[in-house]
Protein backbone atom coordinates (compact mmCIF):
# COMPACT_ATOMS: atom_id res chain seq x y z
CA UNK A 1 0.00 0.00 0.00
CA UNK A 2 1.13 3.37 -0.92
CA UNK A 3 2.63 5.17 2.20
CA UNK A 4 0.06 8.36 1.40
CA UNK A 5 -2.97 6.22 1.18
CA UNK A 6 -1.32 4.15 4.32
CA UNK A 7 -1.27 7.50 6.32
CA UNK A 8 -4.67 8.61 5.31
CA UNK A 9 -6.72 5.51 6.29
CA UNK A 10 -5.05 5.60 9.62
CA UNK A 11 -6.32 9.30 9.86
CA UNK A 12 -9.88 7.86 8.83
CA UNK A 13 -9.52 4.97 11.68
CA UNK A 14 -8.17 7.51 13.83
CA UNK A 15 -11.23 9.93 13.22
CA UNK A 16 -13.73 6.75 13.21
CA UNK A 17 -12.51 5.44 16.99
CA UNK A 18 -13.00 8.70 18.45
CA UNK A 19 -16.29 9.32 17.25
CA UNK A 20 -17.30 5.53 18.49
CA UNK A 21 -15.76 6.55 21.25
CA UNK A 22 -17.82 9.86 21.94
CA UNK A 23 -21.11 8.27 21.07
CA UNK A 24 -20.35 5.76 23.76
CA UNK A 25 -19.74 8.29 26.26
CA UNK A 26 -23.18 10.24 25.23
CA UNK A 27 -24.61 6.68 25.67
CA UNK A 28 -23.50 6.71 29.17
CA UNK A 29 -24.61 9.69 29.83
CA UNK A 30 -27.99 9.12 28.74
CA UNK A 31 -28.84 6.27 30.99
CA UNK A 32 -27.35 8.18 33.91
CA UNK A 33 -29.64 10.21 36.74
CA UNK A 34 -33.52 9.65 38.14
CA UNK A 35 -34.90 9.22 34.43
CA UNK A 36 -33.58 7.80 31.40
CA UNK A 37 -33.43 8.88 27.97
CA UNK A 38 -33.96 6.28 25.85
CA UNK A 39 -34.33 8.22 22.96
CA UNK A 40 -31.22 9.79 23.18
CA UNK A 41 -29.18 6.35 24.50
CA UNK A 42 -30.35 4.62 20.89
CA UNK A 43 -29.49 7.61 18.82
CA UNK A 44 -26.45 7.34 20.68
CA UNK A 45 -25.89 3.69 20.35
CA UNK A 46 -26.44 4.18 16.19
CA UNK A 47 -24.01 6.45 15.74
CA UNK A 48 -21.67 4.36 17.78
CA UNK A 49 -22.79 1.71 15.44
CA UNK A 50 -22.07 3.80 12.34
CA UNK A 51 -18.39 5.04 13.01
CA UNK A 52 -17.41 0.88 13.83
CA UNK A 53 -18.86 -0.14 10.76
CA UNK A 54 -16.79 2.71 8.73
CA UNK A 55 -13.44 1.09 11.20
CA UNK A 56 -14.59 -1.54 9.43
CA UNK A 57 -15.00 -0.70 5.87
CA UNK A 58 -11.46 0.77 6.42
CA UNK A 59 -9.86 -2.17 7.53
CA UNK A 60 -11.38 -4.08 4.88
CA UNK A 61 -13.90 -2.31 2.64
CA UNK A 62 -17.54 -2.67 2.11
CA UNK A 63 -18.42 -6.06 2.62
CA UNK A 64 -14.71 -7.27 2.50
CA UNK A 65 -14.45 -6.30 -1.00
CA UNK A 66 -10.90 -4.61 -0.16
CA UNK A 67 -9.50 -7.16 2.36
CA UNK A 68 -6.57 -8.08 0.23
CA UNK A 69 -5.77 -4.78 -0.45
CA UNK A 70 -5.98 -3.32 3.29
CA UNK A 71 -4.17 -6.21 4.69
CA UNK A 72 -1.36 -4.24 5.40
CA UNK A 73 -2.91 -1.23 6.91
CA UNK A 74 -4.21 -3.93 9.48
CA UNK A 75 -1.13 -5.74 9.89
CA UNK A 76 0.42 -1.98 10.91
CA UNK A 77 -2.63 -1.31 13.29
CA UNK A 78 -2.18 -4.73 14.60
CA UNK A 79 -5.79 -6.17 13.62
CA UNK A 80 -6.38 -9.28 12.73
CA UNK A 81 -9.01 -10.41 10.22
CA UNK A 82 -11.02 -12.55 13.56
CA UNK A 83 -11.45 -8.70 15.02
CA UNK A 84 -14.59 -7.69 16.77
CA UNK A 85 -14.80 -4.55 14.22
CA UNK A 86 -15.02 -6.35 11.21
CA UNK A 87 -19.25 -7.11 10.81
CA UNK A 88 -21.33 -4.57 10.19
CA UNK A 89 -24.46 -6.53 10.38
CA UNK A 90 -25.66 -4.24 13.82
CA UNK A 91 -25.33 -1.30 11.93
CA UNK A 92 -27.43 -2.56 8.98
CA UNK A 93 -30.20 -3.44 11.29
CA UNK A 94 -30.18 0.31 12.47
CA UNK A 95 -29.86 2.20 9.34
CA UNK A 96 -31.80 0.15 7.29
CA UNK A 97 -34.96 0.17 9.91
CA UNK A 98 -37.34 0.72 7.07
CA UNK A 99 -36.63 -2.62 5.21
CA UNK A 100 -36.71 -4.52 8.90
CA UNK A 101 -40.04 -2.98 9.39
CA UNK A 102 -41.20 -3.53 6.46
CA UNK A 103 -40.53 -7.59 6.06
CA UNK A 104 -41.58 -8.00 9.80
CA UNK A 105 -45.09 -6.54 8.88
CA UNK A 106 -45.26 -8.82 5.94
CA UNK A 107 -44.04 -12.00 8.14
CA UNK A 108 -44.76 -11.02 11.50
CA UNK A 109 -47.77 -13.69 12.63
CA UNK A 110 -48.66 -11.79 16.00
CA UNK A 111 -47.72 -8.27 15.08
CA UNK A 112 -46.47 -7.74 18.48
CA UNK A 113 -43.54 -4.99 17.83
CA UNK A 114 -40.89 -3.75 20.56
CA UNK A 115 -38.55 -1.32 19.98
CA UNK A 116 -36.02 0.95 22.10
CA UNK A 117 -35.93 -1.13 25.19
CA UNK A 118 -33.56 -1.26 27.89
CA UNK A 119 -33.72 -4.08 30.30
CA UNK A 120 -31.67 -7.17 31.89
CA UNK A 121 -32.14 -10.04 30.08
CA UNK A 122 -33.39 -11.07 26.93
CA UNK A 123 -36.42 -12.57 27.99
CA UNK A 124 -40.21 -11.20 26.70
CA UNK A 125 -42.40 -13.23 27.45
CA UNK A 126 -45.94 -13.35 25.19
CA UNK A 127 -44.38 -11.07 22.83
CA UNK A 128 -44.17 -14.35 19.76
CA UNK A 129 -41.04 -14.32 17.40
CA UNK A 130 -38.26 -12.98 18.22
CA UNK A 131 -38.44 -10.99 15.22
CA UNK A 132 -41.03 -8.70 17.15
CA UNK A 133 -38.03 -7.57 19.08
CA UNK A 134 -36.33 -4.79 17.49
CA UNK A 135 -33.50 -3.04 19.13
CA UNK A 136 -32.86 -4.06 22.27
CA UNK A 137 -29.84 -2.86 25.21
CA UNK A 138 -29.13 -5.48 27.92
CA UNK A 139 -27.16 -3.33 30.30
CA UNK A 140 -26.03 -6.69 32.81
CA UNK A 141 -24.67 -7.84 29.60
CA UNK A 142 -23.66 -4.85 27.85
CA UNK A 143 -25.17 -6.35 24.30
CA UNK A 144 -27.52 -4.72 22.17
CA UNK A 145 -30.22 -7.08 20.36
CA UNK A 146 -31.48 -7.05 17.15
CA UNK A 147 -34.09 -9.79 16.18
CA UNK A 148 -32.63 -12.02 18.60
CA UNK A 149 -28.83 -10.98 17.10
CA UNK A 150 -26.68 -10.26 19.76
CA UNK A 151 -23.98 -7.66 19.30
CA UNK A 152 -21.48 -7.41 22.42
CA UNK A 153 -20.75 -4.07 23.08
CA UNK A 154 -17.94 -4.04 25.94
CA UNK A 155 -15.45 -6.45 23.46
CA UNK A 156 -16.51 -4.40 20.77
CA UNK A 157 -15.47 -0.88 22.26
CA UNK A 158 -12.44 -2.00 24.26
CA UNK A 159 -10.77 -2.67 20.50
CA UNK A 160 -11.81 0.72 19.25
CA UNK A 161 -10.07 2.27 22.38
CA UNK A 162 -6.85 0.12 21.78
CA UNK A 163 -7.26 1.15 18.01
CA UNK A 164 -7.79 4.51 18.73
CA UNK A 165 -4.54 4.89 20.32
CA UNK A 166 -2.73 2.54 18.02
CA UNK A 167 -4.09 4.84 15.11
CA UNK A 168 -3.33 8.07 16.77
CA UNK A 169 0.23 7.40 17.28
CA UNK A 170 0.96 5.93 13.71
CA UNK A 171 -1.02 9.09 11.96
CA UNK A 172 0.87 11.41 14.08
CA UNK A 173 3.90 9.90 13.73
Amino acid sequence: MDTTLLHIFRLQVEHQCYAAVLAEQEARTALRGEYMDIGRFFASIQSCLTAVANISKALWGQSGRYAKEREELRISLGVSDDSPLKSTSMRNNFEHIDERIDWWYEHSVHKNYSDHIISSGNDFVGLGDTTDVFRHFDYQTGEVTFWGMRYPLNPILAEVKRLHSVAQEQARG
